[in-house]
């Protein structure tokens, strides 16, 4: 196999690597480090929280950062046919807003600033996460033992582990009353991704179009696109709310016993 083209993934082609054993053994890795992680930090010191979180952070970005250079070498050498798409190979996709909110959720000096992006982080964007850890590597048609399999597996894993951490650390002391902020960082990014993809014709956010999923293709090419970027925003929406609430729900439990 090579490690490299394994499939044209470009085009969403080849066979489905859905739930097969390297797909399931390397989410059932990622789970476990992030929940020994998590615990073990319990009773860190801040800083060390910090230094873990950041340097997460940091193999993420290298491995997307690396992803994005290794892409356009392929289409400046027209490799395996390789062609620049302005509509996917642009760092924007909705996951990848963890890579740009999270500096700003450890270090803005604003606290609304700070709280919008740490909401943002362990509501909608962890969610984000779990589900591409689950649809990403499939949907794509490549081997989770590929160099785009490992790297879909891993920052979309980083996007998990770090709110994970967050949240049972209490490094982000999670309240009821946080939402607003999380959903305001999610309306001011959706909004500027979309004013992008409304110019260049891109779908970033997935607000035009449903190609993603097979469900979400068929619905999308059914209704009017104005309906579709309402449904797509009430998921957004309705999955932070619910999140944020069942998150809150689990800490008074927790703090109840």
């Amino acid at each position: 196999m090579d490690f490299f083209l394994a499939n044209d993934w470009l085009h969403r082609e080849g066979p489905s690597y859905a739930f097969k054993w390297d797909h399931l053994l390397v989410i059932g890795l990622i789970v476990v480090i992030g929940v020994f992680l998590s615990l073990f930090l319990r009773k860190k010191s801040e800083k060390t929280i910090k230094i873990t979180m950041i340097v997460l952070w940091g193999i993420g970005a290298f491995v997307s950062g690396f992803y994005y250079t290794f892409i356009y070498i392929l289409c400046i050498t027209k490799t395996a046919g390789f062609v620049f798409n302005i509509e996917t190979m642009l760092p924007l996709h909705s996951c990848l807003m963890f890579y740009y909110l999270f500096p700003v959720a450890l270090f803005a000096k604003n606290k609304y600033i700070k709280l919008a992006a740490n909401n943002f982080l362990v509501v909608v964007n962890m969610i984000m996460g779990f589900i591409t850890l689950f649809v990403g590597c499939p949907g794509n048609g490549y081997s989770a033992f590929s160099f785009f399999g490992l790297q879909t597996l891993i920052y979309h894993g980083i996007i998990v582990i770090v709110p994970l951490i967050m949240l049972v650390t209490n490094y982000y002391d999670l309240k009821k009353e946080d939402l607003k902020f999380g959903l305001l960082a999610f309306a001011s990014l959706g909004l500027t991704v979309w004013i992008f993809d409304a110019i260049a014709g891109c779908d970033y956010f997935y607000f035009y179009d449903g190609h993603t999923f097979p469900v979400f293709k068929f619905i999308s090419e059914n209704v009017p696109h104005i309906v579709w970027t309402l449904i797509v925003t009430s998921c957004y929406v309705l999955t932070a709310i619910i999140v944020h609430y069942l998150v809150v729900l689990i800490k008074h439990l927790i703090h109840k016993k």
